[in-house]
């Protein structure tokens, strides 16, 4: 088994998460804008991205186990690109493995950043609409006073500008 064949899944793993990073950023605006149909758009081409990404890593899996196995190692559970960079003896294939090991981490580290950015700007959103809802709906706990039953305006609670009874 030769390490060519997981450098090229690597490239490849490389490529889908700096394309799934630039969709992650390119959400960051619509979500700010409220923009559904673009955001939709987005998340449609991402979900495809992913479904490469995943089918990427189980590609990865399954080379490294056969990589390992073929060096005699038959206890390779880990898929850690490091146990592989310390086993290969290839200067050219050890460098091009340290390359790609230290691209996927910052790239998976920035996508795993601006997805947190955009999970506080739906949060943000589903808080506001909340809240907005809120504003328009009688609240049931609302003028919870006492108030003597025979001064005038008892029983006439200010509702929202819906109520909940239909």
């Amino acid at each position: 088994m030769d390490v060519e064949s997981i450098i090229a899944t690597l490239e490849q793993q490389a490529d889908v998460y700096e394309q799934l990073l630039a969709l992650a950023k390119e959400k960051t605006p619509y979500l700010v804008r409220n923009q559904v149909d673009a955001l939709n758009e987005v998340i449609q081409k991402e979900r495809k991205l992913l479904k490469t990404a995943e089918e990427l890593e189980q590609q990865r899996m399954r080379l490294s186990g056969q990589y390992f196995t073929s060096l005699g190692i038959l206890r390779y559970k880990g898929g850690k690109i490091s146990e592989m960079i310390r086993t290969v003896t290839s200067p050219q294939d050890k460098k091009r493995l340290t390359e790609l090991h230290a691209s996927l981490s910052i790239s998976l580290d920035q996508l795993q950043k601006v997805n947190q950015l955009n999970q506080q700007l739906v949060e943000q959103s589903l808080k506001f609409i909340n809240y907005s809802v809120d504003l328009l709906v009688e609240d049931p706990n609302g003028d919870m006073t006492y108030q003597h039953p025979l001064s005038p305006g008892y029983g006439n609670a200010r509702t929202g500008l819906f109520t909940t009874r239909g």
